[in-house]
């Protein structure tokens, strides 16, 4: 899934077109097949700086915006549905990406969502399908709790906004080049990592170069906690949600799975927001769309049958069918059959394993407690 919802034009970082086009990992938005297309040329220009760009000493030019650009700097850029061909305004066809949707084992970042077609990466703006549209990471509603469906957007704190407002996509995206990095991300976001990591995951950059203690002003004490809840220093091996290989917990992994791995911020979280996965109900936190009981989660810490449905989304309960679920591969077996594990036990499942946000070290979702009844952490370990 490299690049989905930021047009080339958004040059608001200042990357030369030439200085991107020279880099080493290709920028889809080049792309001579599936780029940018706003205005049909013989012969054609799709993929140049041309279609974003207004050349310079023509009329035009002399009316255009800043880096002359063909409309101001700002999302609505990102979101140009007139000309040729849309950009990012609409959802994707394929949206929400499911555990389908995977880079193979044998890629470098396996387990990295990409949109694909029978295990073939698919590309082209209509198949971004982490990306859900405008709609959707622009709608300003305020759900129960007080929490914004996409706060990327429009929480006051966001470090970039746009001219209208709104949280830039520059504030995670550059237009002009990947350097390196999935989606034309400005930091690292890798495949699933963290077994070899002392602090958190480096891989997980990105997330965790706000979600810190260095992150944004005014962000709530419990979002600046969660690089420590994955970082090893501090929390050793209950660091992050963390894959133990326990056959209680799972039937098997892919090759690229190590002990130790934490799951990625993408396995449960979508930044850009949420509709909810039947499209009507959208969830807070920004949890993602891609699970079929993910809908109407606005207070999965504080509603039990909330909270149940957002773990049983990958987890299997003690009742259900072993092999029935996966996430980063890994073929989901039945909770061990103890008390709260089946699917009709009432309780939530943080009852147990925790949903406390008050320090660095505390027990929650990013950070459970494994084994709450006080058994050896990672019993049944096997190699």
């Amino acid at each position: 899934m490299r690049a989905f919802q930021i047009l080339a034009a958004f040059a608001c970082l200042g990357l030369p077109a030439a200085t991107a086009l020279a880099q080493s990992v290709p920028n889809p938005h080049y792309d001579p097949d599936t780029g940018v297309l706003r205005e049909i040329t013989v012969p054609s220009t799709r993929g140049e700086c041309s279609q974003c760009h207004l050349e310079h000493g023509g009329d035009l030019a002399l009316e255009a915006h800043p880096e002359l650009l063909f409309t101001e700097n700002s999302n609505r850029l990102a979101y140009w549905s007139e000309g040729a061909s849309p950009c990012h305004a609409m959802r994707p066809t394929n949206y929400p990406l499911t555990e389908n949707d995977r880079l193979p084992e044998d890629d470098p970042d396996a387990g990295y969502f990409e949109a694909n077609v029978g295990g073939v990466r698919t590309t082209g703006v209509e198949f971004r399908g982490r990306w859900p549209g405008e709609a959707v990471y622009s709608n300003p509603t305020v759900l129960p709790g007080a929490h914004l469906v996409s706060p990327h957007a429009w929480d006051p704190d966001m470090p970039v906004q746009d001219v209208f407002g709104e949280g830039a996509c520059a504030n995670c995206h550059d237009p002009h080049g990947e350097r390196g990095h999935f989606d034309l991300l400005v930091k690292p976001y890798r495949g699933i990592a963290g077994a070899e990591s002392s602090g958190p995951p480096q891989e997980y950059g990105l997330c965790f170069s706000c979600h810190g203690t260095l992150g944004a002003f005014g962000m709530e004490r419990s979002g600046r906690f969660l690089a420590d809840y994955y970082d090893r220093g501090l929390n050793g091996d209950t660091a992050g949600h963390q894959i133990r290989m326990n056959h209680d917990i799972a039937i098997s992994w892919p090759a690229n799975v190590q002990v130790g791995d934490m799951l990625s911020c993408s396995d449960c979280h979508n930044p850009h927001g949420s509709e909810g996965n039947n499209r009507v109900e959208p969830n807070a936190y920004l949890i993602s769309d891609q699970r079929p009981g993910w809908s109407g989660l606005t207070n999965p810490r504080g509603d039990p049958e909330q909270n149940r449905r957002f773990c049983l989304g990958c987890h299997i309960p003690s009742d259900g069918i072993p092999g029935s679920q996966s996430v980063e591969g890994i073929v989901m077996n039945t909770l061990p059959d103890e008390d709260g594990h089946d699917s009709l036990a009432p309780q939530a499942c943080s009852m147990c394993h925790g949903r406390d946000y008050s320090g660095p070290d505390s027990f929650n979702v990013h950070h459970p407690n494994a084994d709450p009844e006080g058994g050896a952490f990672g019993e049944g370990l096997f190699d």
